[in-house]
């Protein structure tokens, strides 16, 4: 699911930050979120920033593991986002790809809702 999330989120990532800059910002967010879910470290990324190895590397954990290292990897863009181009941006282009979601007072700079 959080997977599906991310493929939403990359092409509109993509256009703002280049392919380069993406690719950069997602294999930071996997090296990260990789070391709390180790099966994520068995990815790897397209030169489009499409995860790689998905199928395979998902296949031996169950689907709780699954759901934990989607969203780890989507946490850990989100920060970085947040990082690097500031948390108002982030959310606008969070809303763009998910105009009817409401986010009510999620604080991303933190990671926690308020």
């Amino acid at each position: 699911m959080a997977v599906l999330v991310y493929e939403r989120l990359r092409p509109v990532l993509a256009a703002l930050l280049g392919h380069v800059g993406f690719n950069a910002l997602l294999l930071r967010a996997l090296t990260l979120a990789s070391t709390d879910v180790t099966w994520l470290a068995a990815l790897s990324l397209g030169p489009d920033g499409a995860l790689q190895g998905l199928e395979e590397a998902e296949a031996p954990v169950g689907a709780a593991a699954k759901l934990r290292g989607g969203v780890a990897l989507l946490s850990e863009l989100l920060v970085l986002l947040v990082a690097f181009i500031g948390e108002d941006l982030t959310m606008r282009l969070v809303r763009e790809v998910w105009p009817d979601v409401a986010f009510g007072n999620l604080d991303l700079g933190k990671g926690t809702q308020k």
